[in-house]
């Protein structure tokens, strides 16, 4: 079997010709997308109570919702969000579960809520659950009139819903969503007095005005010849139907709805929420691919429906907002870049170590493995996109060096005089094991990072995955395609003295002197080789002391997001006129493209993480600028930040870069938990002033509100009952007023307008008008005002209540200046609260969440895979060498390596991060791989065995070639990265780049050493298991 390829060339070109022809098809059907798809572990249950504030909502509502759901093994939090009238709770799915358990985890979900609706108060929306979106959205479209246009927002929100049906039918789309758009409606405006003389308000006019609208089937005629439906003439289809509806009986004639209102077609005032572009009112429009499919396509698509739809509204300007596709391909075009680059630099390598024969051998294993891997990632169901690319960025260094140990050993023993069949059956047999162990070692480093669970796993597992498909495909193909070719292309020269460097790669005898004589020490005096091996080892950990720590850095885009959030009772006109300012004042760098904002509600997804929860606040809104590139976004928005702390000293203004891992609401996020709303309100100001004091920190935020204010009514319920009024008529009536109370719906082809009763603005707009508004006190009773019986203040009230698995809580939120390291942040920020030795009550503690949370999270996922795997490798050494204490040996280089990774993170200055512990991680598997071919070669040599020094040293410069080729080309494979400097990648590429530069020494230096010093413990000169069994592998 081991000459099997070589034997048959059929095979071997067969076996080539499949691998090309399906990793080139492989490449032509895989999705392309920019990040990897994230499942939806979050999620928000909606409760609303009309009428109800925040403490009867928690009571009544929330309580019991929380129970129900808190009984699911399936659910790692449940928080709530707790305002007048409605409660947002959030419910967060294990992170260990996976994607096909999320599934059902959420219909448990709903489950437990359905059983739970029915027991809540009359007068409780229907609850909804919702599941938070992961993606970003794929494209954006904006829809506006053109400047001095007096065309209105209504008719553009049909525009932009019929551009919404157009893209929902592009095929591949997901979801989609319009933002900024107004609600048309119906509105009949009540004249007050003339209503309440009459004994009406807006409850009885919008029932008059509903059953008026006769929608409803009036049976069916059925009989033995007929089968006909009944109708009722009448539904409402235009407003002069609306205004010609009679209300009541006067003695000159029929009172109509023309009598006593106003009634017109219009868009809902106040607004929920508007958009604008560059301080332009627009309305936006998302389209969200499904995971997995090629944005590119779906892209091209989608764009040409736009153009269409473009060209049938000439009258409307439409643009292209944001199309992720346009970073997709120069994110894959950047790496695959990169790709070329690094195949580049590892030929160039091996040219020079090997010669070109070689070099052509061995290189031929990078296009061949990439393209099996692609064969391996379409079957395994997972698309390309930055994490898989650059798996192969990172594989590209490794996938090599089993071609490098066999084409190498291959012409070393041709060089002895062994024929070529003799050769390629000894090479294979020989270096089976030892290479087997090698990957095996390489798989299970990569292990934790391929199988790590939850969101962060979710984002990174493709790296390690395609590192692992690479160095499994390389194997294969070293035994049999490679070695095969290193056979048929033998020039029959192999071992020639002064052949030239083209040929056999370069030679420089002054350095091989120096080596040899280096050997010869360390050989001499192994504790000398002990020490220079773990010298880098021990500064590196000495130097992790001093590193900052950061979860995941900002990424490099040319957009950043802005939100901003007023005091809560400011109204929607308050937040437009300072987005407005806040467009002039961003506008004004140099760079800045394009400013987009939406009020009211959060803006779309142009990021995966773009975090947002703040729908239905009038007093909030959200956006994102574009910059010409991602330097001078980096640029802008850190002194568009600076700038707007100054300009907006009564407002949250912050200005953000975008950045990797899972969502969080803040960076800093400490969480005071307790029982009483008043003392975790003061802890929560005292941690507020502590926080805020703290270099680096922006702007903080406290979750619990007390003390807003709220228009009371002290209704005399004496004078209230002799007109006819209970306090739940006074609450219901007034509410109708002012919110408006639907009547009937008007149909135009597919839209409903609905029709909404409500009082006139002037009546709505200050505490004052409610002590003048009328109600009506019963037929031919004079209306009374509401003042007659009630008296009118602003008093405080709890205005937001938070909560975290049925405890009360109160988080305290802390920005940061954008680029600043909140690892360095809360450490500051806890050595302020240890000096101000704040004491918390009985009952009640701090959490820290924020970014220190989700690294907690993501390295505990981590290493739950780690162990075992672990163990696995151990045995594969174990079972390689058969021999624990050789085992030994090359797992204490193993743990030397993590110091050469953290020694090559502090060399490139950067933090030490989520990335860098990665890396350090994968680099455990790589190091060991030389020090195990080392090993291998001195224990299969019985002269090394026996102690002889010159048989040690020179079976160590034999695999001394090999050891450099390889370290050289995984170094040459993580140069663009670490020539780019992306910061997301850098951490990454400099902890294993570094490493496997160090790696090189403990596979030279300190594995002979070892070895010396195994074969002088044994008082015959030779390893107490020399006389054991073969090993297995």
């Amino acid at each position: 079997m081991a000459t099997l390829f070589f034997r048959y060339p059929r095979l071997t070109l067969l076996a080539l010709f499949l691998s090309v022809v399906s990793g080139l098809a492989a490449l032509g059907v895989l999705g392309r997308q920019e990040d990897p798809s994230l499942t939806e572990r979050f999620g928000v249950v909606v409760a609303s109570f009309p009428g109800a504030d925040a403490e009867r909502m928690e009571a009544l509502i929330v309580e019991p919702i929380e129970a129900a759901l808190m009984e699911l093994v399936e659910l790692d939090e449940v928080d709530s969000t707790i305002r007048a009238n409605v409660a947002l709770i959030g419910v967060n799915i294990r992170e260990d579960l996976s994607p096909a358990m999320v599934e059902q985890a959420w219909t448990k979900v709903r489950d437990q809520v359905s059983s739970v609706e029915v027991l809540l108060p009359d007068g409780v929306l229907p609850v909804r659950v919702e599941r938070q979106y992961m993606g970003a959205a794929t494209l954006v479209v904006s829809l506006r009139w053109p400047e001095g246009s007096e065309a209105g927002q209504g008719a553009l929100s049909r525009l932009a819903e019929d551009l919404e049906d157009r893209i929902r039918s592009v095929p591949g789309t997901d979801e989609t969503q319009i933002f900024g758009a107004p609600e048309e409606e119906v509105r009949v405006t009540l004249d007050p007095e003339a209503v309440s003389a009459l004994g009406l308000g807006p409850v009885e006019v919008a029932g008059l005005l509903s059953r008026s609208d006769a929608k409803l089937p009036a049976g069916r005629l059925a009989g033995e010849t007929l089968d006909i439906n009944i109708e009722v003439d009448g539904a409402f289809d235009s407003l002069d139907r609306i205004r010609d509806v009679p209300v009541a009986q006067s003695p000159s004639g029929f009172v109509r709805i023309d009598d006593i209102a106003r009634v017109e077609r219009t868009v809902r005032e106040p607004a929920a929420s508007e958009a604008y572009i560059d301080n332009r009112r627009t309305i936006l429009v998302a389209g969200y691919l499904q995971p997995e499919l090629q944005v590119d396509a779906w892209d091209a698509r989608a764009q040409r429906v736009v153009r269409d739809f473009r060209a049938a509204n000439p009258a409307v300007e439409v643009e292209i907002v944001m199309a992720q596709a346009d970073y997709v391909v120069d994110r894959l075009a950047g790496l695959a870049q990169n790709l070329g680059f690094s195949a580049l630099i590892v030929f160039a390598v091996l040219f020079l170590v090997m010669g070109w024969r070689s070099a052509l051998i061995v290189g031929s294993a990078l296009p061949l493995t990439i393209l099996l891997v692609m064969v391996l990632i379409n079957v395994y169901g997972e698309p390309l996109h930055q994490m898989s690319v650059t798996g192969l960025v990172v594989a590209l260094g490794l996938l090599i060096d089993n071609a490098i140990v066999v084409v190498d050993d291959y012409r070393l023993l041709r060089s002895r005089g062994l024929e070529r069949l003799q050769a390629v059956d000894k090479a294979a047999k020989t270096l089976f094991g030892p290479l087997l162990a090698s990957t095996l070692t390489t798989i299970f480093a990569f292990g934790p990072i391929a199988l790590m669970p939850g969101t962060a796993g979710e984002f990174i597992s493709m790296i390690g995955i395609s590192v692992i498909f690479a160095v499994s495909a390389s194997f294969i193909l070293a035994f049999t395609v490679i070695l095969a070719m290193a056979a048929w292309f033998d020039d029959g020269r192999a071992g020639e003295r002064d052949a030239p460097f083209w040929r056999d790669g370069l030679r420089v005898p002054v350095l091989a002197k120096l080596y040899r004589r280096l050997l010869d020490a360390v050989i001499a005096q192994p504790l000398l080789g002990l020490a220079l091996g773990v010298l880098v080892p021990v500064a590196g950990f000495a130097a992790a002391s001093t590193l900052p720590g950061q979860f995941f850095p900002p990424t490099e885009r040319d957009m950043f997001q802005v939100r901003l959030t007023l005091p809560p009772s400011s109204p929607l006109d308050v937040t437009r006129a300072e987005i407005q300012r806040a467009t002039d004042m961003i506008t004004a760098h140099d760079g800045v493209e394009t400013v987009v904002w939406v009020l009211g509600e959060t803006s779309p997804r142009v990021y995966y993480n773009m975090f947002g929860a703040d729908e239905g606040r009038p007093n909030f809104a959200q956006g994102f600028v574009r910059a010409t590139d991602s330097a001078a976004s980096r640029r802008i928005v850190q002194a568009v930040q600076a700038e707007a702390i100054e300009q907006f000293p009564s407002a949250q203004f912050l200005a953000l870069p975008f950045e990797q891992g899972p969502p969080a609401p803040a960076p800093i996020e400490i969480s005071v938990i307790g029982p009483d709303l008043e003392v975790l309100d003061r802890l929560g100001e005292e941690i507020r002033r502590i926080l805020g004091g703290t270099p680096g920190v922006t702007y903080t935020q406290a979750e619990l509100a007390l003390g807003e204010p709220i228009v009371r009514l002290d209704v005399d319920e004496v004078s209230a009952g002799l007109a006819g009024l209970r306090l739940s008529d006074i609450a219901g009536r007034l509410r109708a007023g002012m919110d408006g109370v639907q009547g009937g719906s008007v149909l135009e082809g597919v839209e409903e307008l609905p029709v909404r009763v409500v009082a006139p603005d002037n009546r709505r707009d200050s505490p004052d008008s409610i002590s003048g508004a009328p109600l009506p006190a019963g037929a031919g009773a004079s209306p009374l005002g509401v003042g007659t019986f009630a008296q009118v203040r602003l008093a405080p009230e709890t205005s937001i209540i938070t909560r975290v698995d049925a405890e009360r809580v109160n988080a305290i939120y802390g920005y940061l200046s954008p680029y600043v390291l909140p690892a360095t942040t809360l450490a500051a920020f806890q050595d302020r609260f240890e000096a101000e030795n704040l004491i918390l009550p009985p009952g009640y503690r701090l959490e820290i969440g924020g970014e220190a949370e989700n690294q907690g999270e993501a390295m505990a996922n981590l290493m739950s895979t780690a162990a075992p795997l672990l163990i696995l490798m151990v045995a594969a050494v174990v079972l390689a060498f058969n021999s624990f204490r050789y085992a030994g040996v090359i797992f204490v280089i193993g743990f030397l390596s993590v110091g050469l990774a953290l020694f090559g993170v502090w060399m490139f200055g950067t933090p030490l991060g989520f990335n860098a512990i990665v890396g350090a991680l994968g680099l455990v598997g790589l190091a060991i791989n030389g020090s195990i071919v080392v090993l291998s070669a001195l224990k299969a040599s019985a002269a090394a065995q026996s102690g002889d020094a010159a048989a040690i040293r020179d079976t160590v410069m034999d695999a001394t070639r090999h050891i450099l080729a390889t370290t050289l080309t995984t170094i040459g494979g993580f140069a663009p990265l670490l020539i780019e400097g992306d910061p997301f990648w850098l951490p990454f590429a400099s902890a294993v780049a570094g490493g496997v530069a160090g790696s090189a020494i403990l596979a030279l230096i300190f594995a002979p050493a070892a070895f010396v010093l195994l074969i002088r413990s044994n008082p015959q000169g030779a390893p107490s298991d020399a006389s054991e069994p073969e090993p297995v592998l």
